[in-house]
């Protein structure tokens, strides 16, 4: 993963006085690829922010925090004015030079969406590119909101969250700009071609190499010679669920085995199988399995007599 941060954040935070600001927080995801952040001030900005010059691409900025009133501005014209609700959506092509008055504390989370991410995500679905991101200023939008609490607590706590799961969310809310901001239609036809053996062999010798989810999905697919979007989607119509998906259950398999087959404590296994830590192999194991891991092994050292036996993959 790249740790060049893109100017954009740094302009953000120089135009719109944050920088060095005891007040303020420009929280950036390096395991996202620095591609969303989190910024708030508890104070409003003293003037009108200066304009984010020289820039490409689009910011997408969902607040978390109503806000009273601000005024948005595009160049030198004002294109919004008034109160936005939390979850209220600006989508900001960062060639019109964008500015913003925010007279009061602000808290919102911040995308970065680059053209090449939203091209490539038509170019996979065989979907004309995508000539502008358009959203009516500070409306509600229910797929931003979820999917960015989501990103969120990354943000919140990075030890919790692996990168190939951010880059999925990411994935798909790439997914939905296209459609729903773009105004492009993607076919809905069903999609028949999953990877193929050599493929899924070499998808899934790099997944479990980095159990942790610490490994870009573009990585996976780039082994596979597939676009991103045209690889989640094979890799779904292969095994039946996403990558992340797969991979935490080979995590709990392999805690399984170990549980099975060692005398290790839970917390060592934990970490062993790509787990942050032992409360998240119990709340992945006990999704799987319905019980926790150490009710569970407890249960299987009764051997056959006792009142619960796992059935074997």
């Amino acid at each position: 993963m790249s740790t060049q941060v893109p100017t954009v954040w740094n302009q953000l935070a120089e135009t719109m006085y944050l920088k060095d600001s005891p007040t303020a927080a420009v929280r950036i995801s390096k395991l996202a690829s620095f591609s969303l952040a989190r910024v708030q001030s508890s104070e409003g900005l003293p003037e009108v922010a200066r304009p984010v010059v020289g820039e490409q691409g689009y910011i997408i900025v969902s607040q978390l925090k109503a806000i009273p009133f601000l005024e948005q501005f595009l160049g030198n014209k004002k294109v919004s004015s008034g109160s936005y609700p939390i979850g209220g959506v600006s989508a900001i092509d960062l060639r019109e030079e964008p500015a913003v008055l925010l007279p009061n504390p602000f808290d919102a989370l911040v995308l970065y969406v680059t053209q090449a991410a939203l091209d490539g995500v038509a170019y996979a679905h065989q979907a004309p590119p995508v000539s502008r991101l358009v959203w009516p200023h500070g409306a509600f939008d229910p797929v931003v909101y979820y999917l960015g609490n989501t990103l969120l607590s990354s943000l919140q706590q990075p030890g919790r969250t692996s990168k190939i799961f951010l880059d999925h969310v990411l994935h798909a809310l790439h997914c939905h700009f296209v459609c729903s901001y773009g105004g492009v239609t993607i076919s809905a036809s069903p999609f028949r071609g999953g990877l193929s053996s050599r493929q899924m062999r070499r998808a899934t010798e790099l997944l479990e190499e980095h159990l942790d989810g610490n490994i870009a999905l573009q990585k996976v697919a780039d082994a596979c010679n597939l676009s991103l979007s045209h690889f989640t989607r094979a890799f779904k119509q292969s095994f039946r669920r996403p990558p992340y998906k797969w991979l935490t259950e080979r995590r709990v398999d392999r805690a399984r085995d170990l549980m099975t087959n060692s005398r290790l404590p839970l917390a060592d296994i934990a970490t062993q199988c790509g787990f942050a830590d032992q409360s998240a192999l119990n709340r992945f194991f006990k999704r799987v399995h319905g019980v926790p891991p150490g009710i569970w092994r407890r249960r299987m050292t009764r051997g056959p007599s006792g009142p619960y036996q796992e059935s074997q993959p």
